[in-house]
């Protein structure tokens, strides 16, 4: 399995002022937000810091180790999140659309001409802006790449600072009342058949998506009458 490098960036920097890259996390999560981390570069370094790579591949400490070394060598970063009540209302793809302008906008107004590296093959970034009537800055080309974050160190440094956030998150709502049955600091939301068993014996929490049609439920569990379907 290949490694990222600095390969689209590289090239990006023969026509761009600076480059970005971005990717989700959670989107396939039945629990809690989605999370999109965007990182840039305002020049081309000689190298990235080692052990950057999809963070899907990382141990959770690997993870937290590269996030340090991220922290330092990117020139910018943020982290831009969307709400399951986002999500049911918008739908996933504008929902990450949302999210992603929110980490864009803490990035402040950018100078120059830029490119976004946008892991997967759409630009949902370009659709909520025009659909949700955003904000536009700043103003970013977008380049879908499929499996960016196996390809590019920005896209793979963006989806780590996002899955820590998140994963942070989904931990510390876990030890709460509310939700402790439902084993998030485990399975992160996503609908793995503990958590389908936790939700057939509690239903479903305010933070469960509620339009989320999710395999091994068949529509019938609520909580506080609200339906899952």
């Amino acid at each position: 399995m290949n490694d990222p490098s600095l390969d689209i960036e590289r090239s990006a920097f023969e026509d761009f002022d600076f480059v970005l890259g971005a990717d989700e996390v959670g989107r396939g999560c039945a629990a809690g937000p989605a999370y999109v981390g965007v990182c840039g570069l305002k020049n081309l370094p000689p190298s990235f810091p080692e052990g950057v790579k999809d963070s899907k591949l990382l141990t959770p400490r690997q993870r937290r180790l590269a996030r340090s070394a991220i922290e330092t060598w990117a020139d910018m970063k943020a982290v831009g999140a969307c709400s399951n009540e986002e999500i049911d209302s918008l739908g996933i793809t504008l929902a990450l659309g949302l999210a992603l302008e929110r980490a864009l906008s803490a990035l402040g107004d950018i100078p120059g001409r830029g490119l976004l590296i946008l892991d997967g093959n759409f630009d949902y970034l370009s659709l909520a802006r025009k659909s949700l009537h955003l904000s536009q800055r700043p103003r970013v080309e977008v380049k879908c790449v499929v499996k960016g974050d196996m390809k590019s160190a920005l896209c793979a440094s963006a989806s780590i600072l996002a899955k820590l956030d998140r994963d942070e998150l989904m931990d510390n709502l876990s030890k709460l009342d509310n939700y402790k049955g439902y084993k998030w600091k485990k399975n992160k939301g996503y609908p793995t058949r503990e958590h389908i068993e936790a939700i057939k014996k509690l239903g479903l929490s305010p933070l469960h998506r509620k339009t989320w049609k999710i395999k091994g439920l068949d529509g019938e569990f609520s909580r506080k009458g609200l339906p899952l379907f």
